[in-house]
């Protein structure tokens, strides 16, 4: 089949390469199938480029790719579907072609982003091992699901295609290559859409010549796509151990949360070129050993030379003030890079944290937005410590930002 895949993002404060239409492009293409990836990303011209690019390949189906359903923060809240759903209108209604939906943000709501989207199938989770399997059963006219769930195989061939993305404009812009070591999280953050999904594990070995290839074209910072890396100590480890091998010299940032760590794992992460952690943390319900892993991860990475950002989340249903307080010292005390506190919590569906809010009706008062709309496709928050408040707590200290107040990711933001 002859199959555009199309990359409809473009928020540019940095700019995020389509990593899983690269995956998907290159499982396709070795089935047999004709592929074409259309990165919108830096379109002036949106309609105009699909009119061109579909005039050209004259495309069977396409896919599309939604990384985000927002901007997830409160404050300057951008809202992507609107402009999606234009996308998939005008290729359904000109050209009569049916479009997939997928990406990271149909974990948060398959079912609703569809209906929304006006799409004729999501694929909710990893799609490269299921994508040729649900294109066969189109072109055979068999019954298909209209939500399929995709999964990733452990340790399987990861074949990867960029072509037709420009990285280097997306290195000019402040984006950079992303590289992933697993797919999906083992943890339960009752707020996270990526909670408790399938962990499968890529091989380190592929991983790193998936990395090579960026370095041979000259590309050499990069930043990780995993939820967080250190979902399992020993792969971790693996991974590192054959990056150093390899002998590339590049710099990367990771993402971690409090756990499964080790010391020599942050040794062996610098010598690889770590640069920078972002370690993510919440107040909700949290335990001594937490908070000690929480330290304890703070300080390996500033005793290795490794700069450290906490992303922390708080404001949960029937915490206190004082419990903020308590998190603002904790944070005083051991002097990480920077503390980025977000106290609006995005809800959506089907998390846990939506069915504790709904199931007490004096924590209504604290929604901001349109809680009457069941779906929660658009933006509905919990609030209860608005950013006059924190500001309070923060006392001008610079070593807190307010999440959302200031564009752009750890990476672009922290001056290394």
């Amino acid at each position: 089949m002859k199959v555009l895949l199309i990359n409809p993002n473009q928020f540019r404060t940095p700019p995020a390469p389509p990593i899983g239409l690269e995956f998907l492009a290159a499982n396709l293409e070795q089935a047999g199938h004709s592929v074409r990836i259309l990165d919108l990303c830096f379109s002036d011209h949106i309609y105009s480029d699909i009119d061109r690019v579909t005039g050209e390949m004259n495309p069977e189906i396409a896919g599309i790719s939604i990384r985000n359903i927002d901007s997830v923060l409160f404050a300057d809240n951008e809202f992507y579907l609107d402009s999606i759903r234009q996308i998939i209108v005008h290729l359904k209604k000109r050209y009569g072609i049916r479009v997939i939906i997928g990406g990271a943000a149909l974990t948060a709501d398959a079912d609703g982003l569809l209906e929304y989207l006006g799409a004729d199938y999501g694929i909710a989770g990893p799609a490269e091992n299921v994508i040729n399997s649900v294109l066969l059963q189109l072109q055979r006219g068999e019954k298909t699901e209209r939500i399929i769930r995709g999964y990733y195989e452990p340790y399987s061939p990861s074949p990867r295609c960029s072509t037709g993305i420009d990285y280097a404009r997306y290195y000019q812009e402040g984006g950079i290559a992303g590289f992933e070591t697993h797919k999906g999280c083992s943890s339960s953050c009752v707020y996270c859409i990526e909670a408790n999904s399938p962990v499968a594990f890529k091989n380190p070995l592929n991983v790193v010549e998936d990395i090579r290839e960026f370095v041979e074209r000259g590309f050499k910072q990069f930043h990780l796509c995993d939820p967080e890396f250190n979902e399992d100590l020993d792969h971790s480890l693996s991974f590192c151990t054959a990056l150093k091998q390899s002998g590339m010299a590049i710099r990367w940032v990771a993402y971690m949360k409090p756990g499964n760590f080790s010391q020599k794992l942050f040794r062996v992460m610098k010598a690889t070129g770590v640069y920078l952690v972002t370690l993510t943390v919440d107040s909700f319900k949290k335990c001594p050993l937490y908070w000690n892993d929480t330290e304890k991860v703070i300080f390996n990475a500033r005793s290795n030379g490794i700069k450290i950002v906490v992303d922390f989340l708080t404001g949960f249903p029937y915490e206190d003030k004082d419990l903020l307080k308590w998190c603002l010292d904790f944070f005083r005390r051991l002097q990480p890079d920077k503390v980025n506190i977000n106290t609006y919590i995005r809800l959506y569906r089907n998390l846990a944290i939506t069915r504790i809010i709904l199931g007490d009706p004096f924590l209504y008062r604290f929604l901001v937005g349109n809680a009457d709309e069941k779906s929660m496709i658009r933006p509905l928050f919990f609030n209860r410590i608005n950013n006059d408040q924190l500001r309070e707590f923060i006392a001008e200290d610079e070593i807190f930002r307010i999440e959302g107040t200031q564009k752009g990711v750890n990476y672009t933001r922290l001056s290394i």
